[in-house]
């Protein structure tokens, strides 16, 4: 999540993560989805850095084939705000039904 607008705008969900190095870039202003704001630079280090996207996705790649040897053995957690709301709404249905 980012808030382009300050602590106070809107928050927009991203597709991709921003990679910020905050040395360089301390007031995080090389974002380019707004326009022309932003910096070259920050394309720059995808040409070079990228290859470690590679390495990452090789790890979890390992990690996901761990599971198929030795598959969870208990549920995930089931709190949330969706998990909430679905027992609201399963209430609800048992008193509507009543």
């Amino acid at each position: 999540m980012e808030q382009p607008d300050g602590w106070t705008g809107n928050t927009v969900k991203l597709d991709v993560p921003t990679v910020v190095n905050l040395r360089l870039d301390p007031f995080e202003r090389t974002a380019f989805f707004k326009g022309n704001v932003g910096s070259q630079e920050y394309f720059e280090w995808y040409k070079f850095e990228f290859w470690r996207f590679v390495l990452v996705q090789q790890k979890v790649e390992e990690l996901a084939k761990t599971a198929i040897e030795f598959p969870p053995m208990q549920k995930g957690a089931s709190f949330g705000i969706d998990a909430v709301k679905a027992q609201i709404a399963e209430a609800m249905r048992k008193q509507h039904a009543q």
